[in-house]
């Protein structure tokens, strides 16, 4: 599946002059560096692109705008990242799509090289060529992929900087070589409804594409220079017409570069304000490299990013599912402004702001977990760039995001999530946003009058005959108003931090004693009737894409709260073991996103993800390492369908990363780690300010003692402030 390649690293070259800087092969060639086995020979972009992972092959770099990948027709909800592993036809190759999402968008500009009559070309039931290829001569690494199509005779490869998809072509035969750009194409939820396309001269193409989808306002920008002439013809929806531009809902373009005597090179710079925009970014990333030096650049931008981490281990799978873990968490958010500045704002106007550069792409109710707090370990340095972000959209909407998708607002999810990641990033000191208005924005989300959040202000819980996915609103609610709390309490704000307190309290009122579950209440405050915790109606019952077995331990914000609610630790214990231990059949409508269980444990999805973490504030930890150990051997496989369920951009991924590290922010907020046990015999992180944390496992079997710096801790919790001063924590193990 995976070429493997020893990489000449410059990791310690700074990233902008890695993706935003002129090189040459000479500079290259002139970099005296050993060669040495990097981290990048451990990443495998195919996990997760079987099964339900939902991620993709293609080219990018960390956080990139552009992710150059290829697409297969859709056959349903595992082709929403536009590509599955089990698939061998290709419809081309497309510069933008979203990893291990459960619902599908982008797939924007598509690339198909082809040979023959276009107009002759057998099609599907859509109306679009296609091609077949195999497994066998496809290839990807970080930053790099490669797919030989038979049919075409054409060796096709892929590469990327942060605004601008790089291809490669090496064509064969005897039949001119033809490249077709197809802005009509679209997948999954999307529509075009307005496209556009200029020939510009005899080596340049311009254009751009309005859409709707999940997205439901998307324009998007390009400019394509190509390193060779070319003829074009211009399609509407497969029918030809003369001239050199056209408007257009589905408007194509055939370029025929003839018998090329070298590989034909094509360069396509995105951007989601202006075809001036796109031509900017193409100028600063690529105008003056070609393939090998741009694919050289993207995979030393993954060696410095993934390089942070260093892995010291007999396992070479276990390597392998940890570098891949830390490459699909960098993929998003991702960088959303030009090389200006200039970017789309969730109003729908372009605006520019000196004060922060715009990212987008937030799936917060996945994200507020792990992925975000692992950024601030990771890329500290991007968090503020990601909080303004956040409230930007405030600034531009009223609201902070909730689902942000290329700055359009999806309410797919429920929460308010963007409170918990903001919070923690002003807890932790890494943004310099103003906390009036952080306090603002929060506080916004907070009292709105949608979702069942008026409801829930009104009886201290969401009804259920008031609203759908009670339950689980009113625990995350709950848990973000928790957040907002504790920026009330530092910034000294004593009624909203009492307010706010009190508000997280809410999930109380939804413990059932009598069967162990959170169930829901009608406005009367009377029990929902029937009630069976193994019951699931997608979107149509008291929780969110799960059952009351998976929800009733989402109290992440007051553990000891949640242990007093089941009446002490002895039958919390008996619950959880329950949870792992009962039978995983389900009854109803059992959603897909439901998946990786063990009994009605389900670590596909996210509700669950802190769960096997609480067992660390029992006197039966030894229990949950055994689950941390059962769930990283058994739901994360070094195989396309190596991932338990959808990555979720990066979520999933960022709860391996961090459980084979041996540690977990159980509570996200704030700065607090829960002790696992680690995967392997050393690992280390660099830090800010140029301190390092080695984790050391010394010994197999379960955790007997964990010594931080020669002091033994005393408690499972470690700080995010002991963390960053780095040195040594050492996990002692042993059978006994």
């Amino acid at each position: 599946m995976k070429k493997k390649n020893l990489i000449y690293g410059l990791a310690a070259l700074p990233l902008m002059s890695l993706l935003g800087c002129a090189s040459s092969n000479s500079q290259v060639a002139e970099a005296k560096v050993e060669p040495v086995r990097q981290v990048l020979d451990y990443v495998d972009p195919f996990i997760g692109t079987g099964g339900h992972g939902h991620t993709f092959p293609g080219a990018l770099v960390p956080f990139g705008m552009v992710q150059l990948s290829p697409d297969n027709p859709s056959k349903g909800w595992d082709w929403t990242s536009g590509y599955h592993y089990s698939d061998n036809i290709l419809l081309g190759f497309s510069h933008t799509h979203l990893s291990g999402t459960g619902v599908g968008d982008m797939l924007d500009v598509l690339v198909m090289p082809f040979r023959g009559d276009y107009q002759a070309r057998a099609r599907d039931d859509k109306g679009r060529i296609f091609t077949t290829y195999g497994h066998e001569r496809e290839t990807a690494e970080p930053g790099y992929y490669s797919l030989y199509l038979p049919e075409e005779k054409v060796q096709a490869e892929l590469t990327a900087t942060t605004r601008t998809g790089v291809h490669r072509y090496q064509f064969e035969g005897e039949q001119d070589a033809k490249l077709l750009v197809d802005l009509g194409y679209a997948q999954n939820y999307d529509k075009p409804v307005v496209t556009f396309l200029k020939v510009e001269d005899n080596y340049t193409l311009s254009g751009y594409r309005l859409s709707t989808g999940w997205a439901k306002n998307q324009p998007i920008y390009f400019v394509a220079s190509f390193n060779q002439p070319f003829a074009h013809q211009l399609f509407n929806d497969n029918q030809a017409l003369k001239g050199d531009q056209l408007q257009a809902e589905k408007g194509q373009i055939v370029l025929n570069f003839g018998k090329p005597k070298q590989a034909l090179e094509a360069k396509i710079a995105l951007s989601y304000t202006s075809i001036a925009g796109a031509k900017a970014n193409l100028e600063a990333e690529t105008a003056d490299k070609d393939f090998a030096q741009v694919k050289w650049q993207a995979s030393q931008a993954w060696a410095q990013q993934l390089g942070k981490f260093q892995i010291q281990d007999n396992d070479n799978t276990n390597k392998t599912k940890f570098y891949t873990a830390l490459y699909h968490a960098f993929v998003a958010p991702q960088v959303f402004y030009d090389v200006d500045g200039a970017f789309f704002g969730a109003d729908g106007a372009v605006h520019r702001d000196k004060d922060y550069r715009r990212y987008s792409l937030f799936s917060l109710w996945d994200t507020f977990r792990a992925l975000h707090p692992l950024l601030t370990l990771s890329n500290p340095e991007k968090v503020d760039d990601m909080v303004k972000s956040m409230l930007g959209f405030y600034d531009e909407t009223g609201l902070l995001p909730t689902w942000d998708l290329m700055s359009n607002e999806t309410d797919v999810m429920i929460g308010y999530h963007a409170v918990p990641v903001i919070v923690d990033a002003y807890l932790k000191g890494l943004t310099s946003a103003d906390p009036e208005h952080i306090m603002a924005a929060i506080k916004a989300s907070a009292m709105q009058d949608r979702f069942g959040i008026d409801f829930y202000r009104q009886y201290g819980y969401v009804p259920s005959d008031l609203e759908v996915e009670a339950v689980s609103k009113t625990l995350e609610y709950a848990f973000d108003d928790w957040a907002i709390a504790q920026m009330a309490k530092a910034l000294n704000k004593q009624a909203d931090y009492q307010l706010f307190s009190q508000r997280a309290q809410s999930y109380r009122t939804l413990f059932d004693a009598s069967t162990g579950f959170m169930r829901g209440k009608d406005k009367q405050g009377q029990w929902v009737t029937p009630f069976n915790p193994t019951y699931v109606e997608h979107r149509n019952t008291d929780y969110t894409e799960a059952n009351a077995w998976q929800y009733s331990f989402f109290v992440p914000h007051d553990v000891p709260g949640l242990i007093e609610l089941f009446g002490g630790e002895q039958p919390f214990v008996a619950k959880l073991d329950e949870l792992f231990a009962t039978s995983s059949e389900m009854q109803g409508d059992v959603s897909p996103d439901i998946s990786g269980l063990i009994g009605q444990y389900a670590h596909g999805n996210e509700p669950v993800h802190h769960v096997a973490y609480l067992y660390a504030f029992t006197q039966d930890k030894h229990k949950g390492e055994a689950r941390i150990k059962e769930i990283r051997d058994t739901m994360y496989l070094a195989q396309p369908d190596g991932l338990a369920g959808n990555d979720d951009l990066g979520q999933m991924s960022a709860w391996y990363v961090f459980s084979a590290l041996g540690f977990y922010p159980l509570n996200p907020v704030g700065g607090e780690y829960v002790l696992g046990t680690p995967q392997f015999s050393q690992a280390s992180l660099a830090l800010p300010a140029g301190n390092t944390l080695r984790v050391v496992k010394q010994g197999e079997g379960w955790v007997q003692a964990v010594w931080l710096n020669g002091e033994r801790l005393s408690s499972p919790v470690l700080t995010h402030k002991q963390l960053l001063a780095g040195g040594e924590l050492r996990f002692e193990l042993s059978a006994n």
